[in-house]
């Protein structure tokens, strides 16, 4: 599937932004001693020295921006890493992602991979290693601000999407542009491009080779974003080559590779793809373009960077470009699922059509049973379409009438018993199913919701839980 996640940002003169906004910058009330304010190219052209402008008060242009103008060591060499746009919340040091609420047992419950690749690299230590990676480098970090209602919905969302986005965890590259891969006695990947129109996505076969036509592979190169702004590529370097086959391997058709690690097609849990998408996802990271840069195939085969590419997009991309929310913003507004969506993917899903894409009508409605069965498992609930404020709040249109129809046809297996599942008090536990009550208990202990104005289910649901609890301490 060939989708641009990040999307290219518009590079507008500073002119064009110096009425908006105030002083936005991370640099604003001055940087800590041995750090210094600079500037973030990739989302922008803008230097140090217009940054440094941004501790003196200055409210116009780049200081507009939240995430343009940042405080980072004046060590060389040390990792200058751009910030992730704030929420707002408290870290919490209390809970660890991992240990305290996504247990390995729930993670093996929610993620399953189809295939051996995707066993192999979508593993629960990656995903762990991945969240501390990511929060060390970043004040603003992944399942970790907030309630542990609001980390429970961060995480459920994300993998909600990460395994649409994966064809349920089986998928580590680009389909048709690595198509038939062979690991070459050298231990390096070989891809085999092809053309859309030769690409059969049904067998996930190429009838003709890319290089029937084509000299070199130049796909995913913006040559308009290079270096500060993008990984360097060119539209003429990668060639096909000769794949050292292994011994044992047989008689296999080797005409048409490139080593996957000379290119950028999409990879990852939220794909990055194009140049300047495995830069970002690098700084990001390491703190420096180089990791990704100099090997791209890194996310198709380590476990860390695979999670962590996802969790980059999460945190960072913003609707508008430069501006506007996160998705990682939009889940912890009230467990707000339709402004995840919306962020990440736009018109292709909020609505999805036959006549924008007839392959994200499917995707989204995959999305709506993963968070469905994401959800129940981490017992928590999320919004399709509503937000606990005004501000700062997106909706995906048609993603509540996808819902409210997974449960009349049951095509979303988790859907119509999720609000069924209630938070255990312990959260290293799989959440407790607590039953419907009878018509006669629902009388009796509450009004009707037609009286308060107010469903009563969550109520009646936790006097359950709580007598359950009790009577298990007194016997």
């Amino acid at each position: 599937m060939l989708r641009r996640i990040f999307t290219a940002t518009t590079l507008l003169p500073p002119l064009l932004h110096a009425q908006t906004g105030g002083n936005l910058s991370n640099c604003k009330e001055g940087c800590q001693s041995g750090e210094q304010c600079v500037g973030n190219p990739f989302i922008q052209p803008v230097s140090d020295d217009e940054c440094n402008e941004c501790a003196a008060g200055r409210y116009w242009w780049p200081c507009n921006y939240e995430t343009l103008c940042f405080c980072s060591s004046m060590e060389e060499g040390a990792p200058r890493v751009p910030p992730a746009p704030k929420s707002r919340l408290e870290v919490n040091e209390a809970l660890d992602p991992c240990n305290d609420i996504l247990t390995e047992q729930i993670f093996n419950a929610i993620v399953e991979p189809a295939s051996e690749e995707g066993k192999a690299l979508y593993t629960y230590k990656g995903l762990c290693d991945a969240i501390a990676l990511y929060n060390s480098y970043h004040d603003e970090k992944f399942a970790k601000m907030g309630d542990e209602e609001q980390i429970r919905a961060e995480l459920a969302a994300f993998l909600a999407h990460t395994a649409v986005d994966t064809y349920g965890y089986s998928v580590t590259r680009e389909i048709s542009h690595c198509v038939d891969p062979i690991t070459g006695s050298d231990g390096q990947v070989y891809c085999k491009p092809c053309k859309e129109q030769y690409y059969n996505p049904e067998t996930k076969t190429c009838s003709q080779s890319y290089f029937e036509s084509e000299e070199s592979y130049g796909e995913k190169c913006d040559l308009t974003r290079q270096v500060p702004q993008g990984c360097r590529c060119d539209k003429e370097s990668v060639k096909q080559v000769d794949v050292p086959v292994p011994v044992n391997a047989g008689n296999i058709d080797t005409v048409g590779y490139i080593p996957a690690s000379d290119a950028y097609f999409a990879r990852g849990t939220i794909p990055i793809s194009w140049n300047y998408g495995y830069y970002g996802a690098s700084l990001a990271l390491a703190g420096n373009s180089d990791l990704l840069c100099d090997n791209p195939d890194l996310v198709a085969t380590n476990p860390q960077y695979a999670w962590g590419s996802g969790i980059h997009i999460w945190m960072e991309k913003m609707i508008y470009g430069t501006t506007g929310s996160t998705a990682h913003r939009q889940v912890l507004n009230g467990g707000n699922f339709g402004g995840t969506v919306q962020v990440l993917y736009g018109t292709l899903e909020c609505p999805s059509n036959q006549w924008e894409s007839a392959i994200h009508v499917d995707m989204v409605h995959d999305r709506v049973a993963e968070i469905c069965k994401s959800g129940t498992l981490l017992g928590v609930y999320l919004e399709m379409d509503k937000c606990d404020t005004k501000t700062d709040c997106l909706k995906c249109e048609g993603l509540k009438e996808i819902y409210d129809s997974c449960h009349e046809n049951g095509s979303c297996p988790y859907c119509p018993t999720w609000t069924q599942f209630v938070k255990s008090d312990a959260p290293t536990v799989t959440p407790l199913r607590i039953e419907s009550p009878t018509f006669e208990n629902w009388n009796h202990h509450s009004r009707s919701a037609a009286d308060t104005g107010e469903h009563a289910w969550p109520t009646m649901t936790l006097l359950v839980f709580l007598l359950s609890q009790l009577v298990g301490t007194l016997f």
